[in-house]
């Protein structure tokens, strides 16, 4: 059981570490197309990237919009 959760760990980090970025890149640029920010972040997938943002939305973090088929992300200091 300990083992499970420490195999946990490095994940929660590295999420942690994605949702920072993704507030990096966003106090830099504080508007960018989800495409966009899945080619600025190569060493991660497109689901951890979406998984990312959308908790980050939810927490009110960043503002998450979809226009027809593409999704943009704004910083929360952005005014839409």
């Amino acid at each position: 059981m300990t083992a499970l959760l420490l195999d946990q760990t490095p994940m929660a980090l590295r999420a942690a570490t994605l949702e920072q970025t993704i507030l990096d890149r966003l106090e830099e640029e504080t508007v960018i197309g989800l495409d966009e920010l899945v080619e600025m972040l190569p060493q991660y997938t497109w689901n951890q990237i979406f998984h990312a943002v959308d908790q980050l939305a939810r927490f009110g973090k960043i503002v998450l919009r979809r226009h027809r088929y593409d999704y943009t992300v704004f910083s929360t200091s952005y005014a839409a």
